[in-house]
Formats: structure tokens, sequence, C-alpha cells
């Protein structure tokens, strides 16, 4: 499905995207961007755990940029670039579950298959910094709007689905775990335009030969953290901390 989206040496798809980013400047978000089918995979799982990929993606230095723009140039700045997120993330399988300023957090559900999952939350996120610096910033630019750059950060893990209340329909939905937590503090020191994978994205990749094409045109830095500041214990040894990959393609 994905490539329906960004195989950019499409040049129709490109100027489709393009075509829709310019309208949305003009005329406002041109998207029902609605949580709800988030809404319907979690309830599924009401007060169960499952496995998800979580991925927060956030604008840099947006609160610099909310002081220096007018409230609705900044809006509109915000909601065209989540609902191109929002596009990317559907292309690939994934989920919107919240919208939070200018963070979106996405789900990638991993129940049945954890390495495709994993292959298109990463995917996903390439495609975010590609649609950011090929069509959103050369158009933005072009309406006098600043050029923005993204952090992303992801992680693997079981998630409990809680409802607050009785009405499973109407009662808000929320998920619980290490995992949600641990992806936004990954996003909170990521770089401008860069992506980082928590450990165990890393160890579902290593586990399997039958991906080592996906692998062969990958690579993944351990990034050096702070034990003095990042204080999360490893997963698979309780002794040591939580490692964070930088991901790249080749």
């Amino acid at each position: 499905m994905a490539v329906r989206w960004f195989d950019f040496t499409n040049l129709s798809l490109l100027e489709q995207t393009r075509a829709r980013v310019s309208k949305t400047l003009k005329e406002g978000i041109q998207l029902n961007m609605s949580t709800e089918e988030s809404k319907k995979l979690l309830r599924r799982h009401i007060n169960n755990k499952t496995h998800l990929i979580t991925m927060f993606v956030d604008i840099n230095d947006s609160t610099q940029m909310s002081l220096s723009l007018p409230d609705n140039k900044f809006a509109l700045l915000v909601q065209c670039y989540a609902q191109e997120v929002s596009i990317a993330v559907l292309g690939y399988g994934g989920y919107v579950f919240k919208y939070e300023g200018d963070a979106v957090i996405v789900l990638f559900p991993a129940e049945d298959d954890d390495m495709k999952a994993c292959k298109n939350a990463l995917k996903c996120s390439k495609a975010i910094l590609e649609i950011i610096k090929k069509v959103i910033n050369p158009i933005f630019k072009g309406h006098e709007l600043p050029e923005i750059s993204v952090r992303i950060g992801l992680t693997y893990g079981y998630a409990l689905v809680v409802l607050y209340g009785h009405d499973l329909e109407k009662a808000h939905l929320d998920i619980i775990g290490s995992s949600i937590s641990l992806a936004s503090k990954i996003v909170s020191i990521a770089k401008p335009n860069q992506v980082l994978v928590g450990e165990s994205i890393y160890n579902i990749l290593l586990s399997s030969a039958d991906h080592k094409d996906f692998l062969n045109n990958t690579k993944f830095i351990e990034i050096n953290l702070d034990p003095t500041k990042w204080k999360y214990l490893s997963h698979s040894d309780p002794e040591s901390m939580y490692h964070v990959y930088e991901y790249t393609e080749n």
C-alpha cells in the first residue's frame, strides 16, 4: 500500500501530494483527520495487553515558531504537517492514536507479525522525512512560512488498553505501558530529522535471517546516552541501560 503514496519516482504521486499541500494552505485542511479507526482497533483489546509499535512525531523548535508566527498561520502549519503525517501512517498500515499540539502519536499493530510492523513503521518514518523535505518545506517557503524539521521516536512492546468509564463507545480510551512512555522519552532526545528506535525494534530486526535484504539497506547506530540523565533499564538485561539506536538508510 505504501508505494501508492511515497514512490517519489512516480511524478504523478509527487504532484498529487504537492497539490494537496498547496490547497491546504489556501483552503484549509483537506481530510477528515479522525482517530476513530485507532479507537476501533483498541476497543478489541479493552483491559488486555496488546503488542504495538508506538511512534511519536513532533516538530522541532515548535515553541519558538508559535511565538514568532500569528496564531492562525502557526495553526495552519501544524494542520498541514499533521495531515501529511496521517496520510503516510495510513499508507504504511498504521493508526493515528492522538494529536497533541504539534505531536502526532501513532500505533502500528504488531500482534500478528512484529517483524512486518517494525519494517512498516521504519519505512513510514523515512517517508515522513522525505515528504517534509521534498514537498512541505518547498511549499512552505513559497508561502512565507518557516521550513520545519521533525523528531521521530519509536518503540515496541506491550500496552494495556484501558477504558475510562463504562460505555465502550463513549468512554475515553488510552494505553498504558513502558513502551509508550519510552517512545515519548526517546523522541525528546532526538535531533532534528533524526529517527531513534528502542532496543526491542533493533533486536526484532536482527533476530531473523529472512530479513537480511532489509538490514543490508539500513544502518543502526547506537546512541551514547548520559547515564546521569537516562536512567531507564533494558528489558533484556535489567543490569544495563535501555539502548537507543539511530535509524538511517544506506
